[in-house]
């Protein structure tokens, strides 16, 4: 006899452990991050893992982040000085990284998708999770002469510790002819111009 196929209900599906996984290690990998920035914010300083280059530009320490765990020998009696501390917020961010490295990987077994806010949030790069103002630049380019064209709007994510760039299109895709769109444009400027 067969083996019957999941439920696809509401209740569940096929490969609603999987997912459940899935979500248990993107939450964890947030939480470890939040945990991280949270405690080297009071320090002061955040360690830049870029290198100058000679052409002025800047380049990854490394090409992929891979994480490193040693033992701690301290003692329970001893206080933990600066230096431990950010050895810890390191260790944190750095099993971030290791679960959302895992999180990629059991998407890709198990041959299911990862939601859009998942997927995006992440560098495919070096694993980082990706926060604004702390680990990525969220910025709006429109690479055409002057910015005519409204729909050449690109917005870029750039993780602050690989420098690798994600770029989604922010309008919708060019479908009017151009007769209908220089008709707009002239209703935009005697709109504009009347006001």
């Amino acid at each position: 006899m067969a083996k019957g196929k999941g439920k696809k209900g509401p209740t569940g599906g096929a490969h609603s452990h999987i997912r459940a996984r899935l979500d248990y290690l993107y939450n964890a990998a947030t939480y470890l991050q939040s945990v991280a920035t949270a405690t080297k914010k009071p320090s002061g300083q955040l360690v830049d893992e870029n290198v100058s280059c000679q052409d002025g530009e800047s380049m990854s320490a490394s090409a992929r982040v891979v994480p490193q765990f040693s033992s701690n020998d301290t003692t329970p009696g001893k206080m933990s000085s600066g230096a431990d501390s950010r050895t810890n917020t390191d260790r944190l961010s750095q099993l971030s990284r290791v679960l959302t490295s895992h999180m990629r990987g059991v998407s890709l077994k198990a041959q299911l998708r990862l939601p859009i806010e998942t997927k995006r949030s992440s560098c495919k790069r070096c694993d980082t999770l990706l926060t604004s103002g702390v680990s990525c630049i969220h910025e709006t380019r429109n690479d055409s002469r002057g910015r005519k064209k409204p729909w050449a709007d690109v917005r870029i994510i750039r993780c602050t510790t690989c420098g690798t760039e994600k770029r989604f299109p922010q309008t919708e895709r060019r479908s009017k002819k151009l007769s209908e769109r220089r008709k707009q444009t002239e209703r935009k400027e005697e709109r504009s111009l009347d006001a």
